[in-house]
């Protein structure tokens, strides 16, 4: 048996733009739900730290977040957290029914209107070795700092490499909670983006809060570089490193070792998290400069299915103020509220600022270090490199293909986590990452048991029928 909840509008998502879309739609009149699936709101970005007495507590970041979630409970909003989506169907009747995990039970919730506001995820990119233990997202490595013991465990080095502006994000919560960080490996070369900052000054003060905190961890760095090789046995214990020559490739001649390193944190930027409106069935694009795969909406935060809006991240990534700006639209938008126009062109505003950003730190477009025929690229099915490549020069021209022909992406993670080292491979071959396509979503999204899933599926059924009576 599932346990069922109503309402108007239904929030999924709590991070900043959830909780502004759930503040906006509760404060217009309608009853609003709004879940997510971790044990506070506040999403990446707002965090709530775990640990009595962490410094995290203090920051500018928690305090917003914790004072979004305040707001949007005194607006009426009913915050769900502990509560995984894994299913959304629109009912025959109009509406959504929400197949939601709580407590281990099943959680039905009907609404007559939803908003995606689902985030974003790291983009896992392989490289030799990159499976060892100690091998982590920058994005992992952030939440074991604020919500874990408050320090990275291992008694070695840490490394932070990638590219992108969220590695000194993650370099900054490195030192508010004095972990040591002994290099940073980006693949930009250094200068400071002087156009960038004219055309948003504003933004400016936050860019060298970043930079002094990065100094503040001790770090050596080393722009221009990656990371061409991670090694060691049970576990990590160095990290090779390349300079990049002109044409983007590293120059292995002028390699170097660093060695007694227990964690290196990798971090190549952001897709956005589209399962739930793939399911439901609404158009997305492919941008790489929105992360990839994004739902498309019009400037009211309207999906192409009628009542179904997207908000944040899913549309593409942009950061905190973007996504807060974004979700308040689809709130307004979602209860029926005009959008004041000024609303509109803050959003644009901070959305230029974004794709701006976004044009300094492009993904790459082909693996920047050659990976080993015996390197695995799906965990889940044990898919190793050697076997995609098999599977192209066989015929396999898609994502859908080389998923049939070798089961990478069929594991619990639906592809989530091998999905940029399959466009990878494609790349190889000459598939362009559009062309490349991307996995469809199938039921359940998360990794639920099959009681669950049986009860929620019965109460869909159920539910679906009631609009023929």
């Amino acid at each position: 048996m599932s346990a069922r909840l109503s309402c108007d509008i239904a929030v999924v998502g709590a991070g900043p733009a959830g909780l502004a879309a759930a503040c906006a739609a509760a404060g217009a009149g309608a009853s609003v739900i709004c879940l997510d699936q971790f044990p506070d709101p506040g999403g990446q970005y707002a965090m709530q730290p775990s640990q009595p007495g962490s410094p995290f507590a203090r920051t500018a970041a928690v305090r917003g977040g914790r004072e979004a979630a305040e707001a949007a409970r005194a607006a009426g909003a009913e915050l769900l957290t502990g509560a995984e989506l894994f299913w959304a169907a629109a009912l025959p009747q109009g509406g959504f029914c929400l197949s939601v995990q709580k407590d281990g039970a099943a959680l039905s919730i009907t609404a007559g209107r939803v908003i995606a506001a689902l985030g974003a995820m790291e983009r896992p990119l392989p490289f030799p070795g990159w499976t060892l233990p100690g091998v982590i997202g920058a994005g992992a490595a952030q939440r074991l700092l604020k919500t874990g013991s408050g320090r990275i465990p291992g008694a070695g080095k840490m490394v932070i490499a990638g590219s992108g502006p969220f590695l000194l994000a993650v370099a900054q919560s490195c030192a508010v909670a004095g972990q040591p960080v002994s290099d940073l490996v980006e693949m930009r070369r250094p200068g400071l983006p002087a156009r960038l900052f004219r055309a948003h000054p504003e933004r400016l003060p936050e860019a060298l809060r970043l930079w002094r905190d990065l100094r503040r961890t001790g770090a050596a760095r080393h722009m221009g570089h990656v990371v061409t090789r991670a090694l060691g046995g049970a576990q990590l214990e160095a990290v090779e490193i390349a300079p990049l020559d002109a044409s983007g490739r590293p120059d292995m001649a002028r390699q170097r070792r660093i060695d007694g390193v227990s964690t290196l944190a990798v971090g190549f930027g952001f897709q956005p998290v589209v399962d739930m409106t793939l399911a439901l069935g609404a158009r997305h694009a492919f941008a790489p400069e929105l992360g990839g795969w994004h739902c498309v909406t019009d400037a009211d935060g309207a999906t192409t299915v009628p009542g179904l809006y997207a908000a944040g991240e899913t549309t593409g990534i942009g950061g905190a103020l973007p996504a807060r700006l974004s979700g308040r639209i689809a709130g307004l938008s979602a209860a029926g509220l005009p959008v004041p126009e000024a609303e509109r062109h803050a959003l644009r505003k901070a959305r230029d600022f974004a794709a701006r950003l976004a044009g300094l730190y492009p993904p790459p477009a082909v693996p920047p270090v050659a990976l080993p025929g015996d390197e695995i690229l799906c965990r889940c099915e044990d898919v190793r490199f050697s076997d995609v490549q098999a599977a192209i020069a066989e015929g396999a021209g898609d994502a859908l293909s080389v998923k049939l022909w070798t089961r990478a992406g069929m594991g619990p993670c639906q592809g989530r986590i091998c999905a940029a080292g399959l466009q990878f491979a494609l790349a190889s071959a000459g598939v362009g990452l559009q062309d490349a396509g991307l996995n469809r979503p199938h039921l359940p999204l998360r990794p639920t048991p099959v009681a669950v899933v049986r009860a929620a599926m019965a109460a869909q059924e159920e539910l679906a029928g009631e609009g023929h009576t």
